[in-house]
């Protein structure tokens, strides 16, 4: 039955105007239940923010950074897209834990920004490269067009984030305190119109979506009781402009799909 449904996802994919990769795996198992693309290095929009967030707690870890340290925003950094830091509560800077926060749950560019400043693009590739990230680096900051246009991008992978995500499931990397920190951060993001967008139960998801122009992503750890599984969809070079919703149905009904069979053993 399995095999029915990774046939379906991927007739689904292809009939989609947009490029696609999907990976699916049993986290009790490691067993991947649907590959399609999985290793296809992609443009990563705010997924990039998970490996930012792991780096940064690494750094918290190694001592070399602090939960509690004031973090600076500088006019380099400040994107007029926040939604945090505007002109009525513009602060010049936050506490790193404040910073991750926003990054994750509300995807702010200008705490991701300054969260790249504190970190530094060198520091976070080699710590992507140290947990094994094929796909996986950085080398600009959020919103900034004219890096793109020199040939500086982020990059990930769907197979990328599956390893992040069951390395700190596994609690392979960080402690328990930071990986609690991780996940309280994750459980939380308030972007919810992609792989949960058809989902009608409460239903706890660790992840980190991220969109662009002609570009959507989610992938994240569903922690359904028994069947935990990782699901990571991702679309490029399609029909919807940032904001625009095509995608992210696409996404969403896949993930339904996914999760009924999961769930019921129904499948679409």
């Amino acid at each position: 039955m399995v095999s029915s449904l990774e046939s379906w996802l991927k007739e689904t994919l292809d009939a989609f105007p947009a490029k696609s990769a999907l990976y699916w795996v049993d986290l009790t198992t490691g067993k991947p239940l649907a590959a399609i693309r999985e290793n296809t290095q992609v443009v990563s929009a705010s997924t990039i923010k998970l490996p930012v967030l792991c780096c940064a707690l690494q750094g918290v870890l190694d001592g070399g950074f602090s939960l509690s340290q004031f973090v600076p925003i500088t006019e380099k950094d400040y994107c007029d897209d926040t939604s945090v830091f505007e002109p009525e509560y513009r602060q010049d800077g936050a506490f790193l834990w404040e910073m991750l926060y926003w990054m994750i749950v509300e995807s702010d560019n200008t705490a991701t920004n300054a969260v790249l400043s504190l970190l530094t693009f060198d520091r976070i590739n080699a710590y992507c490269a140290s947990l094994g990230l094929q796909q996986t680096s950085a080398s600009r900051k959020m919103l900034d067009f004219e890096a793109v246009k020199a040939g500086r991008n982020n990059f990930t992978s769907a197979a990328d984030q599956y390893r992040v995500y069951k390395l700190l499931y596994d609690g392979e990397i960080l402690t328990p305190e930071l990986r609690k920190v991780a996940f309280d951060f994750l459980s939380r993001v308030r972007h919810m119109d992609a792989l949960q967008r058809y989902l009608p139960d409460n239903v706890t998801v660790l992840h980190k979506p991220g969109g662009l122009d002609h570009l959507n992503h989610d992938a994240g750890v569903f922690l359904l009781e028994g069947k935990p599984y990782y699901l990571g969809i991702f679309t490029w070079d399609g029909p919807a402009l940032d904001g625009e919703p095509q995608q992210c149905r696409l996404i969403g009904k896949l993930s339904r799909a996914i999760y009924d069979y999961t769930v019921k053993g129904v499948l679409p």
